[in-house]
């Protein structure tokens, strides 16, 4: 397995006079522009490559959110090869602009006398750079018009131009290059888009794309996830191999070269490309741009609320953050609004339209009957399954869960070549199963207090739902008096699941037959009080 750091150390003797900038060369520079070089470029215009190892070598720090050895490495190949360590860099920029919502950064490699490639570098680890990845869904972002501003100022000053990004940076990339009048767009040689997000066709003109087609390459991993995002309608798209896994292999440093070539498969993850069809649901769903604004801002308004500057000073904030974030996301926001509303009423209408759903509708009759009957039958299965069996049924669903995990763990295991380090995370989560397992099976009561906690919160939660009920038909006597009486009984059982020490298993099918036996009563007295009104 070889990446770019292979490729610099195997054709790092040709110089760009030999060769001209090629894709590897593009991975290069917009992995190499996610440096932090403010302090550097403060004292200098500009530099060479080799003369920014021997200003802050191992010491470099990559603007990523997760950053590893293999990026300094990559820098101080680069400075020690043929090709590479005379490459300029020049004309820095680095805005980062937490009120208009901003991320911004780019730079110039001059290749030589007459090339030069503007890198734009894509999402860092601030959580303003993250929030203005989620903004492309609903209006043209600060950084686009910036990367427009950029670019043209370059073709002013130089001949030929090669543009590249990875990530956002792919979508600056596109962006600036699509919006360029015709006589700066013929000093463009070629446009990389390096596993990058498109344009929202409810924002932009997507046609605009069109018109750079023939100049534009693209590159997304297997398992691939953000150059899904309003995929760019691309004719020169490979799909490279990574030696990461899922959302790990969005990094350039996992792709995979031979020679000056990139190694490619034929199809994308099946997985990633089930992932990218709820995506594009959720998008469709949350058709208007006000909700798609309210929703993102929920979530990075929230995180930036303490003061965190970066995703990492946000999670050090620890599970309290956490939490309030998911309260915020899907509760109310300060007009009283969900932006999450638009999403579910959407998915109801579609249902709503189905002919499944209209002949349910009207066999209002019938429903009632199919729910009294199973009621029934599910109450009788309540008292008459034995104590054992119910034991037997609830340790299988968690065998079901640990064997499942193992197999995922043993699978990925035997696909990395046996590389324990980097299926750690899998392989601790299957021995935590197993030990829970285990003790569940073999610790006496266990198994019993887990169910005990599971059914408890079952009954609270649905005293709870009882309540929103009433609320909800308060006109109607017959309603409220059911799921008065169901919300009491829910809470008891409830109650007495969590707080009471003597509680058996026959105790639990007893209640739950008891309450699904309430609820069948009710039905049909409803259904009888509906014959009565009808004829």
């Amino acid at each position: 397995m070889a990446n770019v750091i292979d490729y610099v150390l195997w054709r790092g003797d040709y110089t760009f006079e030999d060769e001209r900038c090629n894709l590897i060369d593009n991975f290069i520079f917009c992995q190499l522009s996610y440096i932090d070089m403010t302090e550097i470029f403060d004292e200098t215009k500009r530099l060479t490559i080799k003369q920014l190892w021997e200003k802050i070598g191992a010491e470099a720090k990559f603007r990523l959110l997760t950053d590893s050895d293999q990026n300094s490495r990559l820098l101080q190949v680069c400075a020690h090869s043929k090709r590479f360590q005379n490459v300029l860099i020049s004309d820095y920029v680095d805005n980062t602009e937490v009120q208009e919502n901003k991320q911004f950064a780019a730079m110039t490699f001059h290749l030589n006398d007459e090339d030069v490639f503007l890198a734009f570098r894509g999402t860092d680890e601030t959580i303003v750079g993250w929030k203005e990845d989620f903004m492309l869904s609903y209006c043209r972002v600060p950084a686009q018009q910036q990367a427009l501003e950029y670019t043209e100022k370059m073709l002013e000053k130089y001949k030929n131009c090669f543009l590249g990004g990875h990530s956002k940076g792919a979508n600056l990339a596109l962006y600036a290059a699509a919006h360029l009048d015709n006589q700066r767009y013929q000093k463009v040689k070629k446009i990389f888009l390096n596993d990058g997000p498109g344009f929202c066709p409810d924002v932009l003109n997507t046609e605009l794309i069109h018109r750079i087609n023939d100049k534009c390459i693209r590159v997304t991993p297997e398992y691939c996830i953000v150059g899904a995002i309003f995929e760019p309608d691309i004719s020169q798209s490979y799909i490279v191999k990574s030696d990461e896994n899922q959302m790990f292999q969005h990094s350039m440093m996992s792709w995979q070269v031979l020679g000056k070539e990139i190694e490619t498969v034929p199809h994308h993850d099946i997985y990633s490309e089930a992932i990218n069809r709820v995506f594009d649901k959720f998008i469709e769903k949350m058709d208007a741009l006000e909700d798609r604004q309210a929703f993102v801002n929920s979530i990075f308004d929230t995180m930036a609320e303490n003061g965190a500057y970066t995703i990492a000073e946000f999670m050090k904030e620890g599970p309290n953050a956490l939490e309030n974030l998911l309260v915020t996301v899907l509760g109310e926001n300060e007009e009283g609004l969900n932006p999450l509303n638009s999403v579910f009423e959407n998915v109801k209408l579609d249902i709503k339209k189905t002919k499944g759903w209209r002949l349910w509708k009207e066999a209002t009759e019938g429903k009632a009957i199919v729910r009294i009957v199973l009621s029934i039958i599910a109450a009788a299965l309540c008292y008459l399954i034995p104590k054992s069996l119910i034991e037997t049924l609830f340790a299988v669903l968690i065998a079901a869960g640990m064997f499942y995990q193992i197999s995922q763990t043993i699978y990925h295991l035997w696909k990395s070549k046996w590389d324990f380090e980097k299926e750690r995370l899998r392989i601790s989560i299957s021995l935590v199963l197993i030990v829970a397992y285990t003790t569940l099976m073999i610790k006496e009561h266990a198994l019993f207090l887990v169910s005990t906690i599971i059914l408890g919160f079952f009954f609270i939660y649905s005293a709870y739902r009882c309540l929103l009920r009433i609320r909800a038909h308060k006109k109607d006597k017959l309603k409220k008096v059911r799921y008065g009486l169901e919300m009491v009984l829910s809470a008891l059982c409830g109650g007495y699941l969590i707080l009471s020490s003597s509680v058996s298993i026959q105790w639990y099918t007893l209640s739950m037959g008891f309450l699904i036996i309430t609820d069948a009563i009710f039905e049909i007295i409803a259904l009888y009080r509906r014959r009565c009104i009808s004829s």
